[in-house]
């Protein structure tokens, strides 16, 4: 059986004003008193002994009853170890030994043996830290953005933006052009023309000039004038020469009648096979199409 009834304040949390702060000692702890340090760039950064049962709603009180301004409630989260916390999780459960979230993966180098670091755990009574970060507010909606942990390759601002435009995929990389304009989501017709600028040249550079996509593709993302083939072709013999060179050694064989195949890409030594676009002769008004023999007649 139980030893005993349980004491009856065990559960009983604090109260925010009853919590002493320190701002200025933000790393003191020691081996009888767990320490937490409330991490910002907002407002002073809070430092506060802690016991294993409090809860992130009772440090976000603290908060808000120290920095009722700057942070009121629902105005911002407390992560650990990369991860928002619910304010039902107590510091014991949060700091508990676990790795740090990531979403990187494992290593196939076996002497690679990077591993996320792992997290305080409570009774140590080392010095623990939890993050407060700030919500965006949504003018539109009125309302506080949840917090976006995800990678943002165009900075955080860029990304913000285009994200809630719909122009990125599920990695907060830019979709595909022609996707958002039929889509509706790009509608300036500058841009729409400019695309289809760069479409048209990427097929002569293709159809015509024996070009892999890729290169294609990046040379009319580098000239200045969208349709301009001869500014195309100058760029990829500058700085696609070997590229260009067998463009036209595969243009040459193609006009002489052979069939052409364009590697899209380069063979990797552990897989060999490679996309491929077969290259036909362009019709040419003054060459003519490819000769073909006569239909029978019935």
């Amino acid at each position: 059986g139980l030893a005993g009834p349980w004491p009856l304040n065990m559960d009983e949390l604090p109260k925010p004003e009853e919590i002493e702060i320190e701002t200025h000692d933000l790393y003191r702890h020691d081996e009888e008193q767990a320490y937490v340090t409330l991490m910002s760039q907002q407002v002073k950064s809070i430092n506060l002994p802690a016991e294993e049962n409090y809860t992130v709603r009772l440090l976000k009180e603290v908060l808000v009853y120290h920095y009722p301004d700057e942070l009121p409630m629902g105005s911002f989260e407390l992560l650990a170890s990369n991860k928002i916390r619910s304010d039902e999780e107590t510091l014991g459960e949060i700091f508990n030994g676990d790795p740090y979230f990531t979403d990187k993966q494992p290593a196939e180098d076996p002497d690679f043996d990077w591993v996320p670091r792992t997290e305080q755990v409570f009774s140590d009574k080392m010095l623990m830290q939890l993050s407060i970060w700030k919500k965006e507010w949504d003018d539109e909606a009125r309302a506080y953005e949840p917090i976006d942990l995800s990678y943002n390759p165009y900075g955080y601002e860029q990304t913000r933006k285009w994200k809630k435009l719909g122009f990125l995929d599920e990695k907060n990389y830019l979709r595909d052009e022609g996707e958002l304009i039929s889509e509706g989501k790009i509608t300036d017709p500058e841009l729409i023309d400019e695309y289809n600028k760069r479409q048209a040249t990427i097929k002569v550079l293709r159809e015509q000039y024996c070009f892999r996509l890729d290169h294609a593709a990046e040379a009319v993302t580098e000239i200045d004038v969208k349709d301009d083939i001869t500014e195309a072709l100058g760029w990829l013999q500058t700085f696609k020469e070997k590229d260009s060179n067998k463009a036209r050694d595969l243009q040459e064989r193609r006009d002489k009648g052979e069939e052409i195949e364009i590697e899209e890409e380069d063979p990797e030594p552990d897989d060999p096979d490679v996309q491929i676009h077969v290259c036909e002769r362009p019709y040419h008004p003054r060459v003519g199409p490819k000769l073909r023999p006569p239909e029978p007649e019935f």
